[in-house]
């Protein structure tokens, strides 16, 4: 499976021809709205979309995505994974649409957010919409914050709160982020997420 790196733009719209890993890192802004959607018209392709993100105070950001199932045996995995600090927000909203003729699809949403600060805002909404039989749609989101526990260990290892927090994203990141089978765009993502 190649991966591609997406280049920051409002509004992507792809029809993949082979299975493919697309990434895209969400930079935060004083209202980021992107749209990205997969268009499945070649059968047998498998795909896999990654939006990465850590918001900081006061920004925001508004995501969707599609997967678009139109003809049979397509398989798309989403990951959203964003890291949300002081007022900052994040509103995804997450669609599988699988058409009639498009039987045997396989497609699922993961939502995970980290809550770092105060004040933060997080809203989720999945939309299946399933026309064909013998297909599998799912999602799961899940929404948590940095345990006290988990910074207390890292500072009293010599890491300042700031520090074990910035830890504690990072691994967040990392278990999405080690998927990344071409190891240039990996690393890219890694740099990435930091910022």
């Amino acid at each position: 499976m190649k991966s591609v790196l997406l280049e920051k733009n409002q509004n992507i719209s792809l029809s993949p021809t082979e299975n493919t890993q697309y990434i895209y890192l969400v930079q935060g802004g004083s209202a980021e709205v992107t749209n990205l959607e997969l268009n499945f018209e070649k059968e047998g392709v498998a795909c896999e979309i990654i939006v990465l993100g850590k918001m900081h105070e006061g920004q925001s950001v508004e995501l969707t995505t599609t997967s678009r199932h139109l003809v049979p045996n397509t398989s798309c995995v989403t990951n959203y994974y964003v890291a949300l600090e002081n007022l900052s927000s994040s509103n995804y909203v997450g669609k599988i649409i699988i058409a009639k003729k498009a039987f045997q699809t396989n497609s699922y949403l993961n939502n995970k957010t980290l809550v770092i600060g105060e004040g933060t805002k997080n809203i989720t909404r999945p939309i299946l919409e399933i026309e064909a039989d013998d297909v599998k749609a799912s999602h799961g989101s899940t929404t948590g914050r940095v345990r006290e526990d988990d910074v207390y260990y890292l500072t009293s290892r010599g890491l300042t709160k700031k520090e074990a927090e910035e830890v504690i994203v990072e691994g967040f990141f990392e278990s999405v982020v080690a998927k990344i089978e071409a190891e240039a765009v990996r690393e890219k993502v890694r740099v990435g997420v930091k910022s």
